[in-house]
């Protein structure tokens, strides 16, 4: 056997040979029943005292790599077989774009760095040798207060702290949800159509039948709803993703009508409605109905993704199942963000934050808008002033696949409308354009580019 060991130093001389006879086997280049040389020849070809192979050959076979019977030396064990290298996955393209107007999307250059790093200085400082410890799968008592009072406040949520559990995730609050969905029975979930990509994701992922219902003008068309025969429904009432559009009254109190008379689940997922421009948003579906509706939200368009910080307060005959559920999975959010986040909320970081968002937002919408209206007279925006991104409709006959494809080509990221339709493609086509993560000349720069792409 040739085998080439370049000994390193500071590395021990043993643990440098037995890496190499655990490449040489896993490899293939030894295969199974392959012998191996006497420690005494390997030690003279490698210039090592014999005790370096012995010691080595002793350690592999402890492992299961190698085997050693007297009479017949020290082979390569046959269930090194299987310990073939893992197959390499296909890399998951990182998308870079010159300008990048994807919807959903925050503006991370804006995050209040300092107050979040004394937030979590504070936390780190104050926080008790004991809290250490894992954490309640609510989340913490702090955080939990903090949210209780905030949605209360700002949402209208009917709320007690001990109803708030703390998430990961919007995902994962959707993902507990569904599962006390079937733990009770359900089977079919109504989700917005267009809306949100991983409603769908997250209920079949749950093991339920999605069933995509229509949004108009008006929102979720509820006399459809009645029709599909579900167990629950999620919703973007306040502010809808992707159309923009805003429940109207009429249409939340029959979905409530409908929820009671089915005995079903309403789920509110509380998308981006701190930013509504000119007028305070809608309050939340769930202070009309809080023994029907879960209410789901979240850090990652008011601060940023990176923090993994989201809130559930589910109706009280579900709160058992979902936290039974979190107790199964123990994924909480790290203890020390949690009380960190719960004095930014405390002490009014988190709106004051978000007042100068709003202001920061609204004017680059506008100038958005403006671009598009002197770039692309023939597109159309549409939705409420609000939210991170905008509609824009298309002139008809464009081809909304087509057009996208020459953007992004021209380095302009952007989403098109019907990736987010499961059954119901509106029409005319149209584009999702997101304008909070640009800088405002970067968006009249995006526009112009986009322009080049319809043409």
């Amino acid at each position: 056997m040739e085998l080439e060991v370049e000994f390193r130093p500071g590395v021990a001389l043993r643990r440098q040979l037995e890496d190499a006879l655990r490449v040489a086997i896993r490899s293939g280049r030894l295969p199974p029943g392959s012998v191996l040389p006497p420690t005494r020849d390997l030690a003279d070809q490698l210039d090592v005292s014999r005790g370096v192979v012995v010691d080595s050959y002793a350690q592999l076979a402890t492992e299961g790599y190698l085997s050693a019977r007297r009479g017949s030396g020290t082979r390569v064990a046959g269930l090194a077989s299987s310990a073939r290298p893992p197959a390499q996955r296909r890399p998951n393209p990182a998308h870079h774009f010159r300008y990048d107007l994807r919807p959903g999307q925050a503006d991370y250059h804006a995050f209040p760095r300092a107050r979040w790093k004394a937030a979590l200085v504070r936390a780190l400082r104050e926080l008790p040798d004991r809290r250490l410890g894992y954490a309640s799968h609510r989340g913490t008592a702090e955080l939990r207060h903090a949210v209780a009072g905030y949605l209360a406040r700002v949402r209208g949520v009917v709320v007690e702290p001990d109803h708030v559990v703390v998430c990961c995730a919007a995902s994962q609050a959707l993902t507990v949800l569904w599962q006390a969905v079937r733990k009770n029975g359900g089977r079919r979930v109504a989700i917005e159509d267009p809306g949100w990509r991983w409603q769908r994701y997250t209920a079949e992922h749950a093991g339920l039948e999605a069933v995509p219902v229509r949004v108009d003008a008006d929102g979720l068309v509820v006399s459809e709803l009645a029709a599909a025969d579900v167990d629950a429904v999620v919703i973007t009432p306040a502010h809808h993703y992707p159309t923009g559009v805003v429940m109207t009254a009429e249409r939340r109190g029959a979905l409530i009508a409908w929820a009671r008379e089915r005995g079903a689940l309403i789920i509110e997922d509380d998308y981006d409605v701190e930013y509504r421009f000119g007028r305070d948003p809608v309050a939340s579906l769930q202070g009309l109905a809080p023994d029907l509706v879960a209410f789901v939200g979240t850090t990652s368009k008011t601060l940023a993704p990176a923090l993994r910080l989201a809130w559930l307060v589910p109706p009280s005959h579900l709160i058992d199942d979902v936290e039974d559920l979190l107790l199964i999975t123990g994924v909480t959010p790290p203890t020390l963000d949690q009380v960190a986040m719960a004095s930014f909320i405390e002490e009014a970081a988190l709106e004051r934050h978000l007042r100068a968002m709003r202001r920061n937002y609204r004017a680059k919408r506008n100038i958005l808008v403006e671009a598009l209206g002197t770039h692309l007279p023939d597109v159309r925006v549409s939705g409420t002033e609000a939210g991170l991104h905008v509609l824009a409709w298309l002139p008809d006959g464009a081809d909304e696949h087509a057009t996208a494809e020459r953007a992004r080509r021209l380095g302009v990221g952007l989403h098109e409308l019907h990736r987010h339709c499961t059954v119901h493609a509106p029409s005319p086509p149209a584009l999702l354009l997101g304008f909070a993560l640009p800088t405002e000349s970067e968006l009249a720069a995006a526009v112009s580019l986009l322009a080049e792409a319809i043409c």
